[in-house]
């Protein structure tokens, strides 16, 4: 079999590659992609041990996970949830030149919580899921959907997917444990202020996986970022508040004054 990733492309416009989160696949936007390929192009990138590319192993190397990803896309707008809002962060640090913009969706660049910054997750949190996965993996993955998406959004979260259950069509064991790895080891902040490529922090007020506050934070350190919350939403805005995400997403994408803003 073919080592190269699948991507489906979909519209006509200007570039938009679409990276799914932790233990997803790039059915999760479901309907917003049709929206999006009104006036985009958009690429839709399952992961390394994802998805369509299950037969590519997912490394345990965040730039070589980027730099695989990268090398089968055009230069265009970076848009990642979550783990893939981590992989959009750094590729607009490795090749800013390959990143026009990026727009970063319940991510920040440090998701493990530090001395200097409280906005992260607690390394014995971090281990009671890691565990949880080897010990009772359908509770775990069921107590994870509905902290993601909300009681009345994990049914619609497992249509878009095409799985019945949690645990239905999920990545490998080890996948899931090395994406986990990924999430907790990295922290890019210190690139932070020598990437100049336009981004957009943009989450929820009532995200529980990821601090609010770590939006804004984030942004504050990266030269013509800004970051946008989203009131009433939790860690998947793009579903709970789908027309507002996109009026946010197209204002940041298409009008170039909303760069100058830093924050709102």
């Amino acid at each position: 079999m073919s080592d190269r990733l699948r991507i489906s492309v979909r519209g006509q416009g200007p570039e938009l590659v679409l990276l799914h989160g932790w233990a997803m696949n790039s059915g999760i936007w479901g309907g917003l992609v049709d929206l999006l390929a009104t006036d985009f192009r958009v690429h839709l990138v399952d992961l390394p041990g994802h998805g369509v590319n299950q037969h590519i192993a997912l490394s345990p190397d965040l730039n070589e996970v980027t730099e695989l990803i990268m090398s089968e896309l055009p230069a265009a707008i970076w848009m990642g949830w979550s783990l893939g809002g981590l992989v959009a962060l750094n590729a607009a640090m490795l090749r800013p030149h390959s990143v026009q913009k990026t727009i970063l969706i319940a991510a920040t660049p440090c998701f493990s919580a530090k001395t200097d910054w409280d906005c992260g997750v607690g390394e014995n949190q971090q281990q009671a899921f890691a565990n949880g996965l080897g010990h009772d993996l359908v509770g775990t993955l069921d107590q994870f959907y509905v902290q993601t998406f909300g009681t009345a959004g994990v049914e619609e979260a497992l249509h878009r997917l095409g799985r019945s259950v949690c645990a239905d069509n999920v990545p490998t064991l080890s996948t899931m444990h090395i994406g986990l790895d990924l999430l907790y080891r990295y922290d890019l902040r210190a690139g932070l202020t020598a990437c100049r490529v336009p981004a957009l922090y943009i989450g929820g007020t009532r995200d529980r996986t990821i601090q609010p506050k770590s939006f804004e934070r984030a942004a504050a350190l990266m030269p013509g970022a800004r970051s946008r919350l989203i009131r009433g939403a939790s860690h998947a805005p793009f579903i709970s508040h789908q027309d507002q995400f996109l009026d946010i997403i197209h204002g940041f994408a298409m009008q170039q004054p909303m760069l100058e803003q830093k924050s709102s």
